[in-house]
């Protein structure tokens, strides 16, 4: 579940000295905290708020002397005498004669999102393809018999996978913003639903109608499985594009291919997690699937969390862990979001996921949903944070 970069123009909101450092000051802003050098700002300076997983370019690295960012640029969440702090606060540019709180300037400033190495486990990207295994024959590198021979399957080794075009009604899934940018989204009071955040990689499952074409005979409809960035579309099998991949695994364990089509124009989504996924494994030998929101395609909106449950349920489909259900309030937001898995207990939560029990688009942040990210997640040393 990814977010969306916000690298804002802000308003401090207040100013906390440092209980234990004489010479820093912990900076408020929408939420967030931010540690700095004492008197640094006041409560009501203008400042652009950097938020964690952004990307510093050299520029400013040299300029604002962040060493401690000189590695990668990236901005993390770190702790400094017992306190959290979370993301970099800059001074406006000088080049913005009219700043405006709310103004988005990642693209003047040069700051870019953090992009996460792909897992171990994702789409080997070296595949042998029926183009390369061409190219092999033209350049010499391989015969003409062995070229004919690879391309109908008629020896097994180094058979190339054939990649189908992608489907475009196969979405990704929303992308999910911090709770801290946007705390005033939902009411007191309001019906939320509330489930954990797994520490897995996302996927997407349906069956959806094929591209016309005069080639296309018998079904209309074809399997899709994928990651949240990576489609695959086609057969499946040893000798298909899907390979070895864990969502292709996952599809298989748990037999989408045959309950999802009862439900074409459906988006499933899920979170693959387990042994190798990511460095939180949940104390699993292998992997396993949960699923946690669907797509209706024919009315291209989300389901109400009721009828996600009744089709998971008829299916017989796990989902990820239901922490609340009942009235929102920001103390019941960090109550689940810190503390221990609901899956395992021996591991620390990654956080949590906030939507109304019913569908709503906001006119701000478009599909009303926002993630809360455990301190404990964000502190821990050696993480993967894998698309």
């Amino acid at each position: 579940m990814s977010s969306k970069l916000i690298v804002e123009i802000c308003k401090v909101d207040d100013v906390i000295k440092h209980p234990n450092a004489d010479k820093l000051s912990i900076i408020v802003i929408k939420g967030w905290n931010c540690i700095v050098s004492l008197d640094q700002y006041k409560k009501g300076d203008l400042v652009v708020y950097c938020p964690p997983d952004s990307v510093i370019p050299d520029n400013l690295i040299e300029k604002y002397n962040l060493e401690f960012l000189k590695k990668d640029g990236k901005v993390g969440t770190i702790k400094l005498r017992k306190y959290i702090s979370q993301g970099l606060i800059l001074d406006v540019p000088n080049n913005i004669k009219e700043p405006k709180e709310g103004m988005d300037v990642a693209n003047i400033m040069g700051i870019t999102k953090w992009i996460p190495p792909q897992s171990k486990n994702s789409i080997n990207n070296n595949q042998e393809t029926l183009y390369k295994t061409y190219k092999k024959w033209r350049n010499g590198g391989i015969s003409f018999s062995r070229f004919i021979k690879k391309s109908f399957h008629l020896i097994k080794d180094g058979i190339f996978k054939r990649k189908k075009k992608l489907n475009p009604l196969f979405d990704k899934y929303t992308d999910i913003n911090n709770i801290k940018h946007y705390n005033t989204l939902f009411k007191d009071g309001e019906e939320v639903v509330i489930y954990e955040k797994l520490h897995g990689s996302n996927a997407r499952a349906s069956y959806l109608p094929k591209k016309k074409s005069i080639f296309n005979f018998g079904d209309k409809y074809e399997f899709c499985i994928g990651s949240h960035n990576v489609q695959l579309v086609g057969n499946r099998g040893k000798n298909s594009f899907y390979g070895s991949d864990v969502w292709s695994k996952s599809a298989e364990k748990y037999k989408l291919d045959i309950l999802l089509r009862d439900y074409p124009n459906y988006i499933f989504y899920s979170e693959v997690y387990g042994k190798g996924i990511q460095d939180l494994e949940y104390g699993l030998d292998d992997i396993e699937l949960r699923f946690f929101d669907i797509k209706n395609k024919n009315i291209d909106k989300y389901l109400d969390d009721s009828d996600f449950k009744s089709i998971c349920n008829k299916l017989m489909l796990p989902t990820v862990p239901l922490l609340y259900k009942g009235p929102y309030s920001a103390e019941i937001v960090k109550q689940y979001t810190n503390g221990k898995s609901t899956i395992y207990e021996n591991q620390i939560r990654e956080g949590c996921v906030i939507r109304p029990v019913n569908e709503e688009i906001d006119p701000r942040v478009g599909r009303k949903i926002l993630k809360s990210i455990s301190e404990d997640y964000l502190l821990r040393k050696n993480g993967t944070e894998f698309n």
